[in-house]
């Protein structure tokens, strides 16, 4: 049994104007974002499955199923030149080239002995990349994820949780939210005033709670956390966000691996004027109230957060915050997957903060620090008013 629920977040919102023509864009295809070794480790299952051709194709299983729903997309602000094997080198060189790329993906499973059900859950977390041709300049970034929700009676193995994931991608639509995504944006080619997450930190404590190899792979863990805010802050204030990658310490470049092609592109990032920091310091988790049948489990992560802009060296907000989320627990589950927990509660807090900035909640504010910050997310306020 799979229950899909697709999680679709704008990672970038454009002021709107009005266009006599559609903008032409050339659809490159699927690829990846992570170029580097933890590529096996973050995206195990999309490396397998790309390996699988359709029959009588030359065309892998992920990169079909995208194609299917671009094929049939009737798009409202672009004219997308879709071709299903397109060739890169005969693209015009001037051209607005718009890839799907994977980012993340990650797997976990809990066990209830009341229900005797094993719970699997699949999340995957993509970028959909509009960049110019000829100077490999990003545009624009928009992320979506989605996670398929599965059961099972046995512990979920490899095989399975593959042929699951197989399954999902040929016959239900992970991308058909593509067009409804791209049709609330109005492309241009440039934009004005820019804000993105520049840098991120994150203490040695905080690793105890992650999953195994974080530490390994802590560029991958840092795009996932940076990518978590970005989408809850563009999407809540409507604003534009320039994508963080571990490139932007290489030179200020994203990798792609495109499945087609043996070549890596690297995706020119723009500089943000306005800066932010992200410091997480930790995560804890705390017993409140226990029962006959379940215990309730606050569960908290710690943050700094910085927004700045370096070329005034002016600081609009700089607080140590903390998320608080509710989670209720059957005494009979086992095999707690306390990452995923720890993961939503970032999510949350991050949500929680981006709606704050424009109408503080005073229970959240209570909640998340000790200081009075209203005055501090006033000052982001501005910021926001400032890129949108």
């Amino acid at each position: 049994m799979i229950r899909i629920l697709l999680y679709t977040s704008l990672f970038l919102t454009l002021n709107i104007q009005a266009y006599a023509s559609k903008l032409d864009v050339y659809y490159s295809g699927f690829s990846f974002s992570n170029t580097y070794e933890s590529n096996a480790e973050y995206s195990k299952y999309s490396s397998i499955l790309i390996k699988e051709k359709i029959s009588n194709s030359n065309i892998d299983l992920i990169s079909s199923s995208l194609n299917k729903t671009l094929k049939s997309s009737k798009f409202e602000n672009i004219n997308l030149i879709y071709n299903e094997l397109i060739d890169l080198d005969n693209v015009k060189k001037s051209s607005i080239v718009m890839s799907v790329a994977l980012q993340h993906e990650e797997f976990s499973q809990e066990y209830n002995y009341s229900s005797k059900v094993f719970n699997g859950f699949f999340d995957s977390y993509f970028q959909i990349l509009f960049y110019d041709f000829s100077t490999k300049n990003l545009i624009a970034s928009i992320p979506f994820d989605f996670e398929i929700s599965m059961l099972s009676k046995n512990e979920f193995t490899e095989v399975e949780i593959l042929e699951r994931i197989k399954n999902f991608y040929l016959e239900n639509k992970p991308f058909e939210r593509i067009q409804s995504i791209v049709d609330n944006f109005d492309l241009k080619r440039k934009y004005n005033l820019r804000i993105g997450v520049t840098k991120i930190e994150i203490d040695n404590r905080a690793y105890n709670d992650m999953p195994l190899n974080s530490k390994k792979h802590e560029n991958a863990m840092k795009n996932l956390i940076a990518q978590t805010f970005s989408k809850r802050f563009s999407f809540v204030n409507n604003v534009a966000m320039v994508p963080y990658s571990e490139g932007q310490a290489i030179g200020n470049a994203m990798k792609l691996k495109f499945i087609q092609s043996d070549e890596i592109y690297s995706i020119n990032l723009p500089n943000p004027d306005f800066h932010v920091y992200l410091k997480l310091k930790g995560f804890k988790k705390v017993l409140a109230r226990s029962s006959a049948v379940e215990d309730l489990y606050l569960y908290g992560s710690f943050f700094d957060i910085k927004v700045y802009q370096p070329e005034i060296n002016k600081i609009y907000f700089n607080e140590s915050l903390r998320g608080v989320t509710q989670v209720k627990i059957p005494k009979k589950q086992v095999k707690i997957n306390d990452w995923r927990k720890y993961y939503y509660n970032m999510e949350a807090f991050f949500n929680n903060f981006s709606k704050s900035i424009n109408k503080p909640n005073k229970k959240w504010l209570k909640e998340t620090t000790k200081k009075n910050i209203k005055r501090d997310l006033k000052n982001l306020n501005d910021v926001i008013l400032k890129v949108k």
